[in-house]
């Protein structure tokens, strides 16, 4: 079964809810688009939390994104590929000013959960445009 947008965001929600980080939320509710069981997404993304390793880099809003188009462009070559990748990081970018983890924590920001559902619908909305 195919997820609409509110059941991928609300499994998001409930994903964070229960301690997963960014990336896992984002990586993990779009499972029924990929031929990863969730729990694997959930093993493979589970470093990639508070910018990678806990070091502030790149959102893991953005790099759950970029494991999810990996997978579901993944006939795309990769000049192709790359393009599909950038789209969410651009427009994530400039909605909230930065892809950067440390920037986006700073205090008067959104909070995570804001930026896991904003990630979640530019992906959903890319997808539904390119026919999936």
């Amino acid at each position: 079964m195919k997820y609409t947008l509110e059941q991928r965001k609300e499994l998001a929600r409930r994903l964070r809810g229960e301690g997963r980080n960014c990336c896992q939320c984002v990586a993990m509710a779009f499972d029924d688009m990929t031929d990863v069981d969730a729990e694997v997404l959930a093993r493979i993304s589970s470093g990639f939390g508070s910018g990678i390793g806990g070091k502030g880099e790149v959102c893991g809003v953005m790099t759950g994104a970029a494991m999810v188009c990996g997978l579901v462009y993944d006939k795309l070559e990769r000049p192709a590929l790359y393009a599909k990748v950038r789209q969410p990081l651009d427009m994530f970018e400039e909605l909230n000013g930065s892809y950067v983890c440390q920037e986006l924590k700073r205090p008067g920001r959104k909070p995570c959960i804001d930026l896991i559902t904003d990630g979640v619908e530019m992906l959903h909305r890319q997808f539904e445009a390119d026919g999936f």
